[in-house]
C-alpha cells in the first residue's frame, strides 16, 4: 500500500516534481563550477602554523596542553611587547665600533683594529697656513683598557640584549601574521572564514594530484584587542562544527564511508578540537582508510613538504583563512533533492523558483491572510515615502516573496528600513541579511532611534559585534521591563488622535488644490476686465506687467473684506480723472535750492511782464508761416537772424531821416520785395 501511495504521489506531482528537481541539479552544478577546488594549503589566503607560537611570556595556545590560566574557549593568545632597546655602548669605545653591526646577531661585534683620530697639529699658529688638526693613527692593542671594558660589554649587556631580542622576534612575527590574517578579514569581509586545520595530509594521488591540506577543520574567530595590543582566538560564535574534509581528494581517492565515519567519530569530542586523543583517533583512521602504506605523526610542527605515494598525516595545527566553501550549500541542495524524491513536500521557496503550483498554495495564501489579519490598512512608514515604496507593502500582503530591484542611491535602503518600522509595528517578526556587514550598518544608521534598541545587530564575529549584541539584547530587555500597558494605550490613542486630525488637515489642502486646479480651465475676468483669461494666463499677464506695478508693496490680505468703501473709490477714480498731464507736470515741479531777494524777484517779474507784451505786440500782424520755419533753427542761427532784422531796421530809419523827395519811393519800392530766404 505504501509502495503503491508513493508511487500514486509521483504519478500526481510527476510533471511538478520532475521540475523541481532539475531546479535543484542546476543549482548544484551552479554551486560547483563557482567553487575553487584548493588541493594545497600554500594556496590559501592566509596561513599561520600553530607551532610557530613562542613559549613566550604573553603567549599561549591549548596545542600545549590544558592551562589553569586560561579557559579551554582560549585557543590561542598572543599579547605583543616593546623591543627591547639595544643597550648603550660605553663612551670610551663608541670610536672603535661600527655601531650598525651591533644589531647582527649572528655574530659576535668586535671593536676596530685601529682608527684615526684627529688631534691638535702642534705646528698650527694663528693666521698661519697651516691645519689646526691633524689625522693620528691609533692602534687597539695601545689601549687594553677599552678592550676590557667591550668585552664587558658584550658578556654583561649585548648577550642578554640579543636573547631578549630574539625572544622578541619571535612573539612579533607570530602578532605580526595574525595583525595581517585581521586585516584581511575586515577587507574581505563575510564572504571569507578563518578555520583552525588539524592533520596535515601530504600525499602525491594515484591520479598525480598533489595534496597538502588538512584533514579536520574547525570553526574560529579572531579577536583584536588594541588597548591591549593582543589577538585571541577563540571558537566561532554559532560554533566551532567539528568536521572533516575530504573534498581535495578525487572520488575514486576517497575512501567508501570515511567521512560520515569520521564525522561521526568527531561528534565525541564534542565540538572541541584540542580533545587531542579523539582527533588523533580520527586522523590515524583517516590516513589508514585512504591508503594501505599511511602514517601518522603527531608532531606540531609540519616537518614532511615533498608529496610521495606514501600518504603522511601530521597533526600540525594552522590557522587558515580561506574563502567560504559553498559544500554547506550543496549538502542542503543535496537534502532537498532527496526530500523531493521521496515523495515529501516541495518548500514553497522551491515552488514558486520552479514555478510550479501545488496543493500548498492555498494553504500558503490562506496563511498570509491570517498573518495580515490585523493589518488594517494602515502604513506605519517614519520616513518619508512616495506611492511606489507603499505599493510594497501591498505586494507584501499579497505573495509571499517580492524582488525590488534598483540602482545605487535610488533608495533601496530606506524602503527597507520603512518596511522594517512598519512590519514590526504590525506584529511580525523581521530578519535581515546582507552579502557583508556594511550594508547591514548603513542599513542600521537608517533605522530611526525609537526602533533602534528593538532591533537585534549581529554584523560579525568579532568581540566588538558580540558587544553589539548584548547591548541590543539588553535594550529590548530594558523595554521590556519598562513597559506600561495604560500610559502605552494613553499614547497610542493621543497619536491616533493625532494622526486623524493630520489626515484632516491634508484632506483639506488636497481638496484646496483640486479646485485651484480645477479653476484653471475656467475663463475668469479681475480689475473691471483689465485681466481676462483661464487663471494661468492671467497669472502671465500679472507677471509681464510686474515692472509697472511693482511699486506697490502693499500686502491685501484676501481673507478680510476691503476696508475702503465703494463710494470713497468713486471718488478716488474721479479724482485720478481729472489728474492731467498738465498738473502732473506741475506736481514735477521742484523748489530751487535757494529763493532770491524780494527786491530781485520784483525785477524778475517787471521783466517777465515787459517779455510778455513785447511778445503780444511782436505777435500782431506776424507771419505764422515765417515763424513756424524760424523755430525748426537752433537759438545761433535765430540770433543771427534777429540782429541781421536790427541792422535793416535801424538802416531804414536812417534812409527816412534823409531829405531827398525820391528816398520814400524808394524805400517803399523794396520794401515790398523778399530779400530773405529761410531754408
Amino acid at each position: 500500500m505504501e509502495t503503491r501511495d508513493v508511487l500514486n504521489n509521483q504519478q500526481q506531482h510527476g510533471p511538478e516534481t520532475h521540475k523541481v528537481v532539475r531546479l535543484v541539479d542546476y543549482l548544484l552544478r551552479l554551486a560547483t563550477l563557482r567553487t575553487k577546488l584548493i588541493r594545497d594549503i600554500a594556496d590559501y589566503e592566509k596561513v599561520l602554523w600553530v607551532s610557530s607560537v613562542p613559549h613566550e611570556r604573553g603567549c599561549f595556545t591549548q596545542a600545549w596542553g590544558r592551562d589553569e590560566e586560561h579557559e579551554p574557549d582560549e585557543w590561542l593568545e598572543m599579547q605583543n611587547r616593546r623591543e627591547p632597546e639595544l643597550p648603550a655602548v660605553p663612551a670610551p669605545c663608541k670610536d672603535w665600533v661600527n655601531l650598525t653591526a651591533l644589531r647582527n646577531k649572528d655574530d659576535l661585534p668586535e671593536l676596530l683594529p685601529e682608527i684615526i683620530r684627529q688631534i691638535p697639529n702642534p705646528d698650527w699658529r694663528v693666521e698661519s697656513d697651516q691645519q689646526e688638526t691633524i689625522p693620528h693613527k691609533e692602534r687597539l692593542e695601545e689601549h687594553p683598557e677599552v678592550q676590557r671594558l667591550w668585552d664587558q660589554y658584550v658578556e654583561e649587556k649585548w648577550l642578554p640584549w640579543t636573547e631578549e631580542h630574539n625572544a622578541w622576534e619571535k612573539v612579533h612575527k607570530v602578532y605580526s601574521a595574525l595583525f595581517a590574517i585581521h586585516q584581511e578579514q575586515l577587507r574581505l569581509g563575510e564572504e571569507y572564514e578563518l578555520v583552525l586545520g588539524l592533520g596535515l595530509l601530504t600525499w602525491q594521488t594515484p591520479t598525480g594530484q598533489r595534496v597538502r591540506r588538512h584533514l579536520v577543520v574547525a570553526d574560529a574567530i579572531l579577536e583584536f584587542e588594541a588597548r591591549l595590543s593582543k589577538f585571541t582566538v577563540c571558537p566561532h560564535t554559532e560554533g566551532t562544527k567539528l568536521r572533516p574534509e575530504l573534498d581535495m581528494l578525487d572520488i575514486e581517492d576517497q575512501p567508501a564511508r570515511a567521512e560520515e565515519t569520521a564525522k561521526s567519530s568527531l561528534a565525541k569530542a564534542e565540538d572541541d578540537p584540542w580533545e587531542k586523543g579523539c582527533v588523533e583517533g580520527v586522523l590515524q583512521s583517516l590516513v589508514h582508510s585512504i591508503n594501505s602504506q599511511g602514517d601518522y605523526d603527531d608532531s606540531l610542527e609540519a616537518k614532511n613538504s615533498r608529496t610521495s605515494a606514501k600518504p603522511i598525516v601530521e597533526y600540525a595545527p594552522a590557522l587558515i583563512l580561506r574563502k567560504r566553501s559553498a559544500k554547506g550549500l550543496t549538502e542542503t541542495l543535496k537534502r532537498i533533492k532527496e526530500q523531493i524524491e521521496h515523495g515529501e513536500t516541495i518548500p514553497c521557496e522551491f515552488a514558486d523558483l520552479a514555478e510550479t503550483r501545488s496543493r500548498e498554495v492555498g494553504e500558503s495564501s490562506d496563511e498570509l491572510e491570517e498573518a495580515n489579519a490585523s493589518f488594517d490598512g494602515e502604513v506605519f512608514f517614519p520616513k518619508p515615502s512616495n506611492n511606489e515604496q507603499r505599493r510594497i507593502v501591498d505586494k507584501i500582503r499579497a505573495a509571499s516573496g517580492v524582488l525590488v530591484q534598483g540602482p545605487p542611491g535610488t533608495g533601496k535602503s530606506h524602503t527597507i528600513a520603512n518596511l522594517i518600522c512598519h512590519l514590526l509595528a504590525t506584529g511580525q517578526r523581521t530578519l535581515i541579511t546582507a552579502k557583508t556587514p556594511r550594508a547591514l550598518q548603513v542599513l542600521e544608521g537608517l533605522v530611526p532611534d525609537e526602533l533602534r534598541p528593538l532591533c537585534i545587530n549581529l554584523l560579525g564575529s568579532g568581540l566588538e559585534e558580540r558587544r553589539s549584541l548584548g547591548s541590543s539584547v539588553g535594550g529590548i530587555l530594558c523595554k521590556n521591563e519598562e513597559w506600561n500597558e495604560e500610559r502605552a494605550k494613553q499614547e497610542r490613542t493621543e497619536l491616533e488622535d493625532h494622526l486623524r486630525k493630520l489626515r484632516e488637515k491634508k484632506t483639506k489642502v488636497n481638496r484646496w488644490l483640486r479646485d485651484i486646479r480645477e479653476s484653471e480651465t475656467h475663463t475668469q475676468t479681475i480689475a473691471e476686465g483689465a485681466y481676462r483669461g483661464t487663471a494661468a494666463r492671467i497669472a502671465e499677464a500679472v507677471n509681464r506687467d510686474r515692472a509697472d506695478y511693482g511699486w506697490f508693496t502693499d500686502f491685501v490680505p484676501l481673507d478680510k473684506t476691503c476696508q475702503i468703501s465703494t463710494n470713497d473709490l468713486q471718488s478716488v477714480l474721479v479724482a485720478l480723472r481729472q489728474f492731467t498731464p498738465e498738473k502732473r507736470r506741475e506736481l514735477g515741479l521742484t523748489w530751487p535750492e535757494a529763493l532770491p531777494l524780494p527786491e530781485r524777484f520784483a525785477n524778475l517779474v517787471r521783466n517777465e511782464k515787459s517779455a510778455t507784451e513785447e511778445e503780444q505786440n511782436s505777435a500782431h500782424g506776424a507771419d505764422e508761416r515765417f515763424a513756424d520755419l524760424m523755430a525748426k533753427h537752433d537759438p545761433p542761427a535765430i540770433e543771427a537772424v534777429r540782429n541781421t532784422f536790427t541792422s535793416f531796421r535801424d538802416t531804414r530809419r536812417r534812409l527816412l531821416a534823409i531829405p531827398h523827395s525820391w528816398m520814400d519811393a524808394r524805400l517803399a519800392r523794396y520794401s515790398g520785395r523778399k530779400f530773405i530766404h529761410v531754408a
